[in-house]
């Protein structure tokens, strides 16, 4: 994949001290990635850069939203994306392995490429669960995913299962039959 040149923040020409940068980040953006989880989005991610001697630090602040299918019935719904992330870029012509939070450039590299980072912040900014609100469901959907859920039925015990419980000659760890007393 190809990174576009407006995701390429050029650092050398910039003093010491903190510059601000401003990504709206639409369905184009993550169009651009093979399975994203994000097609319909509209996003503003706010790139504070704080430029020092021998590093970057980066501070990206995510708000907006996108339209996902909820969890419980499948419709689209509208989700709020928002979260803070920080990023610090160091510096060295070793071959060192990046971290969740710190990553290394060459000391002859001039510019941050910031694409993949947007993508992935805004992807974390995602809620876990994502459903509709109490009643806003499509109550169609509900209604035949709840023709193919399992009931247990407590009734419906085997009778060699309620035979074991109801005896109280199976072999039960002293430590536990001290807690039966306690009923």
């Amino acid at each position: 994949m190809a990174t576009a040149k407006e995701y390429k923040i050029p650092f050398t020409g910039l003093k010491l001290g903190n510059h601000s940068f401003r990504f709206e980040l639409g369905n184009t953006f993550f169009e651009s990635f093979e399975y994203s989880e994000i097609e319909q989005s509209s996003c503003i991610v706010d790139l504070n850069l704080e430029k020092q001697s021998t590093m970057l630090v980066l501070t990206f602040q995510v708000s907006g939203s996108a339209i996902l299918p909820c969890d419980r019935c499948t419709d689209e719904m509208d989700v709020d994306l928002e979260g803070e992330y920080n990023l610090v870029v160091k510096f060295s012509d070793e071959d060192v392995q990046d971290s969740e939070e710190i990553i290394f450039l060459p000391t002859s590299e001039y510019q941050v490429d910031v694409e993949r980072h947007l993508y992935e912040f805004v992807h974390l900014s995602l809620p876990s669960k994502r459903v509709h609100e109490e009643g806003e469901c499509n109550t169609d959907m509900l209604d035949a995913l709840d023709e193919y859920l399992v009931h247990e039925d407590m009734s419906s015990e085997t009778d060699e299962d309620s035979d074991s419980n109801d005896d109280g000659n199976e072999d039960v760890d002293p430590r536990w039959a001290a807690l039966k007393d306690l009923k």
